[in-house]
């Protein structure tokens, strides 16, 4: 049964045989911080997936050495203070990997690199919710003759993380995060990608063939301006009405009747008539037409009087407050047109405009009491 490499085991492991040699005498510790556990766990996982290491300076390389200490690390890993750096290489790759941890207040980035290919992976960790200060710094174990005793190393590197299922996430965040965008599809006994990794992986693929986006320009025409906004407190506010009082001011005159209520419209009535209806209808054909009322309405009228509806309206119009039927709520009368004196031809009819009855009436020249009479009571004048 072959072994998950990124597992916690494998990879505490790893760590135990990858710190560096303690010299004898030295009394010093060999994990003093949590940032130094952090740079060493991402070795470690580096190492467990089979990079190599070069060294720890893109511009420096010293692959001799680090082969020859292999898998331990020389002694000036971390001679950097709260920033480490590894150089890899990997079998599967042309291309070399760098590995950089920094510290960053409470947390610390990892940012891989690959050569020549210059996308940069990178993830955040918060050192405290995987590492416990608790157990650091780290020191191996030496015998009583200034040997190295390693055996409990892996517990040691144990205690230094929160627990055992933290190793595990931390682990997993590295080989999301950075390995498999630095080295997709790696092939390793045990490794095996995670869905999160094929999604990664076609992300960033999708990435690599979208074309760059092109900067927004900005709009040359420059913004109207608006001093006083409607809706800003320098805006023009809203006219609160004055109190009545005891003595209200007196209402103005209206000479033009604008204040004055619309008269009720009858049914079929607009506010305006029908005004300019009858310039549609050819002369002589029109439905007001008074020589040939058999082509239009019976009874025809002459446009503009009586209900007309042409471009010149008169004062019987709804316009202007009529009935619109010549001010006699009738036919229209051709021997008395509207707005005419009416002067009877002979006896009978009613003055339209309230006069007086001819020859019936009672002033000084009415007929039927005395006097000069009138035109049809038969007195003689």
């Amino acid at each position: 049964m072959t072994t998950n490499p990124l597992s916690s085991s494998a990879v505490l492991q790893s760590m135990a045989d990858a710190l560096s040699t303690h010299e004898p005498n030295d009394t010093t510790s060999d994990l003093s911080s949590s940032h130094e556990a952090l740079a060493l766990f991402t070795h470690a996982c580096m190492a467990s997936l089979g990079f190599r290491l070069l060294g720890f300076d893109e511009d420096k390389i010293n692959e001799a050495e680090c082969h020859q200490l292999a898998p331990r690390l020389p002694a000036n890993w971390n001679a950097s203070f709260n920033t480490y750096a590894f150089v890899y290489a990997h079998q599967q790759s042309a291309l070399r990997f760098i590995i950089k941890i920094d510290r960053l207040g409470g947390k610390a980035e990892i940012r891989g690199l690959a050569v020549q290919d210059e996308r940069i992976a990178r993830v955040e960790v918060t050192i405290k919710d995987f590492v416990s200060n608790a157990a650091l710094p780290v020191r191996i174990t030496m015998t009583q003759d200034g040997a190295e005793d390693r055996t409990d190393l892996r517990q040691k590197f144990q205690n230094v993380f929160i627990s055992e299922s933290r190793v595990v996430d931390l682990a997993t965040l590295i080989k999301i995060q950075i390995v498999q965008k630095l080295l997709p599809a790696l092939q390793k006994e045990g490794y095996e990608e995670s869905p999160d990794d094929a999604v990664a992986r076609e992300d960033a693929q999708e990435a690599a063939r979208r074309p760059p986006r092109q900067p927004v320009m900005p709009d040359p025409m420059p913004q109207p301006a608006q001093p006083h906004p409607y809706d800003g407190p320098h805006g023009p506010q809203p006219r609160v009405p004055l109190p009545a009082g005891d003595f209200p001011p007196p209402g103005f005159e209206d000479p033009y009747d604008l204040n004055r209520p619309r008269a009720p419209l009858g049914p079929g009535r607009t506010p305006f008539g029908n005004i300019g209806a009858d310039d549609l209808n050819p002369p002589g054909l029109g439905p007001h037409d008074p020589l040939r009322p058999g082509l239009g309405m019976p009874g025809g009228r002459l446009p503009g009087f009586g209900g007309g509806s042409g471009m010149h309206p008169t004062f019987d119009d709804p316009l202007f407050g009529g009935d619109g039927h010549g001010g006699m709520g009738g036919e229209f009368d051709p021997q008395v047109p509207p707005g005419a004196r009416y002067d009877p031809l002979g006896p009978g009819g009613l003055p339209r405009l309230g006069g007086r009855r001819p020859g019936g009436g009672n002033g000084p020249f009415g007929g039927g009491s005395g006097g000069f009479g009138g035109f049809g009571g038969g007195d003689i004048i």
